[in-house]
């Protein structure tokens, strides 16, 4: 079975699961999130060299603020500020993405601890999005899923011009153009489907294809540190479950916020 056999099968197996939860379990939702981020947590931990104390310290807090957001015990204050934390962590990554090598990531246990209970929280959105209509999230389940799989495909077959070169060799300027026109598409698709015409949703779909970008090639960063091609290999063709969610890290919160403000 080639690679890209194993992608698309893998892919179709976790995609069809995960939406089948989104629509006939909130809890089981909620439990597939938490196990995926305790996975993606000993990856992240595994490429920083991490001491298991200062993950195991991070996991629960990270786990507490899940837990509090899934009981909708948290403060809408304290929850848009945590939304406003999670947007300036991901601006802070593309200034990161754009600057690297010149900048990288601080190796220290204290800097990566505190990356990695963004990044976990980034992944808490996720549950937290289930106070919508499950439209909404399967909405940004489909903008990251198309913008990511029209990218591969785009820059497979057109591909010409490095997007990123100092972080990603495969990531071409128009990988990110098919990307996001996917994105679009997706979005516009939906927005008649579920009879929410507007332009609104279109620049939101946009935004979110956009930064679901910066979280791939966030995740680049710390394998291409670590000197590894995938954070894991726990999924056939993807790698590791960071490999999986890089995207949908960076797009979550600010989703959120779209939603948000277009209530």
């Amino acid at each position: 079975m080639n690679e890209l056999t194993k992608r698309t099968l893998s892919a179709a197996v976790l995609g069809i699961l995960v939406l089948w939860l989104l629509f006939n379990s909130t809890a089981g939702f909620a439990i597939i999130v938490a196990i995926a981020a305790i996975i993606m947590g000993y990856e992240f931990a595994r490429l920083r060299a991490m001491k298991i104390s200062s993950l195991t310290l991070v996991l629960a807090f990270a786990g507490s603020v899940f837990y509090l957001g899934i009981e909708a015990k948290i403060p809408q204050q304290i929850l848009y500020l945590l939304l406003g934390l999670a947007a300036i962590f991901w601006l802070k990554n593309l200034f990161l993405v754009l600057n690297y090598p010149r900048k990288k990531p601080k190796n220290t246990e204290f800097f990566n601890a505190i990356n990695l209970f963004f990044l976990l929280l980034s992944l808490s959105f996720l549950p937290l999005l289930q106070q919508f209509p499950s439209a909404k999230l399967l909405l940004l389940l489909l903008i990251v899923w198309a913008a990511d799989i029209f990218a591969y495909f785009t820059g497979k077959m057109f591909g010409k011009h490095k997007l990123a070169p100092n972080v990603s060799a495969g990531k071409t300027v128009e990988g990110l153009a098919g990307g996001l026109f996917a994105a679009l598409l997706a979005t516009g698709g939906w927005a008649f489907a579920t009879d929410n015409l507007g332009y609104e949703y279109l620049l939101l779909g946009l935004a979110t294809g956009a930064i679901s970008v910066v979280g791939d090639l966030y995740a680049s960063i710390y394998k291409r540190e670590a000197g590894v091609k995938d954070s894991g290999a726990i999924l056939p063709g993807h790698g590791g479950i960071f490999d999986r969610l890089d995207g949908l890290l960076a797009a979550a919160p600010i989703f959120f916020i779209g939603l948000e403000l277009l209530r």
